[in-house]
C-alpha cells in the first residue's frame, strides 16, 4: 500500500468545561470532555476512509483536527510524512489549499450575500491560483464538473434560490475548485432527501476517479460508509474500536459495537425522506465520564468482568484489520452469539 498522504497520529483532544457561577461558588466543576483519545488513522492517496459512529463519538472532532481548524491536546497531524500540527501563517494557508472540508449543512456553508460565482471565485482569489480575468471560466468549469447546468445561470444565482441538493453540489465545488489533494467530508448527505443523496455520493465518487482526490468521509450511516469507502473506522466515545477494509469489516466485524451498528442499519424504503440515525440499546456514556476498562462495556451484550477492569488494545484481527475487544476472535467467528468465558 502507498505511503499515507495524511495521518492522524495518537490524537488526544480534551475540552475543559467553562465553570458557571454556581460551579465556582460550590467548588464543583464539570469534568473535562475527552473528544478524542489516542486516535490514529491513515488516509491513502486516491482512497476513501469513512469514520462511522453515533453522535458524540469524536468523528467530527477528528475531521476538524485533520484540517487544523482545531489543534489537538496531544498527538500529531502528518501530511506526506511531515508534522503539520503547529503550522501558522503562510504555511497554514498553503496546507489548507491542499486539505479542504465539506460541511454538513449546505445552507450555512455559503454566504447568502454572494452569488454562487462569487463564492466559488473566493478561494481561487484567496490562494492566488487564477488571475481575475480567468475567474469566470474557472467557475463555469467547476459548475459543469458538479453537474449544475446551465452553469452560467447557477453562477449568477444566490443560495436562497437553490435547493438543498444544488447547494451541497456547490459546497463540494467550492472545496474542490482549488484542486486539494485531501477533502474532509463531514456528513455531506445527511441533510438531503433520500432521493438526491445517491446522486451526490455518485458525484463525489466520480470526481475521485477523475482527479485522484483522497476523502475522509464522516458519517453516522454505516451503509453510506460501505458504499463510499475503501476502509472504515468505527469510533465510540472518542476512540477507534475497529478499523479495516470496508467489505471485510462489514462481513467479519470483530467488535460487538460494529455488529450492533450493522444490525441498526435501516432498510431502504422508497417513501422515506430521512434516514434514521443510529439507535442502539442503552445510553452512550458521556465523554466527560468514561467508564473503566472497555468504554463500550456498559452497553455490550457480551461484556465479561475483564471488560470492566481492563481496556483492550486496538490489535490486529486479520490483514489490515484491527479491533479493540478482548473477545475479538470469538465475535469475528460467532457474531453476537459468541460464547465467551470470563477471563481473569
Amino acid at each position: 500500500m502507498s505511503r499515507p498522504i495524511l495521518q492522524l497520529d495518537a490524537l488526544r483532544m480534551v475540552y475543559n468545561a467553562d465553570p458557571g457561577i454556581l460551579a465556582r461558588l460550590s467548588g464543583r466543576a464539570d469534568p473535562p470532555v475527552i473528544a478524542a483519545d489516542d486516535v490514529s488513522l491513515d488516509l491513502h492517496p486516491g482512497q476513501t476512509l469513512a469514520v462511522v459512529g453515533e453522535s458524540g463519538s469524536g468523528k467530527t472532532t477528528a475531521g476538524r483536527i485533520a484540517t487544523l481548524q482545531e489543534r489537538p491536546t496531544a498527538g500529531r497531524v502528518l501530511y506526506e510524512g511531515e508534522d503539520v500540527t503547529a503550522l501558522t501563517g503562510a504555511a497554514l494557508k498553503a496546507f489548507r489549499a491542499k486539505v479542504q472540508m465539506i460541511f454538513q449543512n449546505p445552507y450555512d456553508a455559503l454566504n447568502p450575500r454572494l452569488t454562487v460565482g462569487q463564492s466559488l471565485a473566493e478561494p481561487l482569489t484567496l490562494h492566488g491560483l487564477v488571475p481575475r480575468a480567468g475567474l469566470r471560466a474557472a467557475v463555469i468549469e467547476m459548475l459543469e464538473a458538479v453537474e449544475l447546468r446551465p452553469a452560467e445561470s447557477f453562477a449568477d444565482a444566490f443560495p436562497s434560490e437553490l435547493s438543498g441538493g444544488q447547494l451541497q453540489r456547490i459546497a463540494i465545488a467550492r472545496a474542490l475548485i482549488i484542486k486539494p489533494r485531501v477533502v474532509i467530508a463531514d456528513e455531506p448527505v445527511s441533510m438531503l432527501d433520500v432521493s438526491i443523496r445517491s446522486g451526490v455520493m455518485n458525484l463525489m465518487r466520480g470526481i475521485q476517479r477523475d482527479t485522484g482526490v483522497t476523502y475522509l468521509y464522516i458519517t453516522h450511516d454505516l451503509s453510506v460508509a460501505r458504499y463510499m469507502a475503501d476502509r472504515i473506522a468505527v469510533m465510540y466515545l472518542g476512540a477507534v474500536l475497529e478499523e479495516g477494509p470496508a467489505e471485510t469489516l462489514i462481513s467479519r466485524a470483530a467488535h460487538p459495537y460494529t455488529r450492533l451498528l450493522i444490525q441498526a442499519v435501516p432498510e431502504h424504503r422508497a417513501s422515506a425522506t430521512r434516514r434514521t440515525r443510529i439507535r442502539l440499546p442503552g445510553d452512550a456514556a458521556s465523554q466527560a465520564g468514561l467508564p473503566s476498562g472497555c468504554r463500550f462495556h456498559p452497553r455490550c451484550p457480551l461484556a465479561q468482568p475483564i471488560c470492566r477492569e481492563k481496556a483492550p488494545p486496538l490489535a490486529p484481527v486479520g490483514a489490515a484489520h484491527r479491533a479493540a475487544c478482548h473477545f475479538a476472535d470469538d465475535v469475528q467467528t460467532h457474531g453476537l452469539g459468541a460464547a465467551t468465558a470470563a477471563t481473569a
